[in-house]
């Protein structure tokens, strides 16, 4: 490698309250009063999800199980009126969870739910 003789251009410049980016639009877009119909005065970015709100979720999967979902969703989205991928594996959770609900809990929802699961393997007691 050869040393370069360029200066250093330094920090990059700091964001002015004026200056709206995209990251800023729909923050100076909101009101700062409370919306219609709220009379809590809290603003809608702390007020928790409502249950039917969408929510990302991350999983890690083994490739060959990804692909072959992948196959089944593309080859089957049309039939199945899949609205999208998200549709498809929000679909297929349910099922599952409402076998376990059958199967352990007389088809009744299981309590609770709410709290962080814990990253990494179960632990064995």
């Amino acid at each position: 490698m050869t040393e370069s003789n360029r200066k250093p251009i330094g920090v990059p410049p700091r964001r002015r309250p004026d200056n709206l980016s995209v990251q800023n639009l729909v923050k100076a877009n909101r009101s700062s009063g409370a919306t219609e119909g709220d009379s809590t005065g809290t603003s809608p970015a702390a007020a928790p999800l409502p249950d039917t709100a969408s929510k990302q979720v991350t999983f890690y999967m083994a490739a060959d199980d990804l692909k072959r979902a992948k196959a089944a969703y593309t080859g089957t989205s049309g039939q199945e009126m899949d609205r999208s991928w998200s549709d498809f594996i929000s679909r297929a959770v349910l099922m599952e969870v409402e076998r376990r609900e059958r199967l352990y809990n007389e088809g009744e929802k299981f309590q609770g739910g709410a709290r962080k699961l814990a990253p990494g393997r179960k632990i064995q007691l």
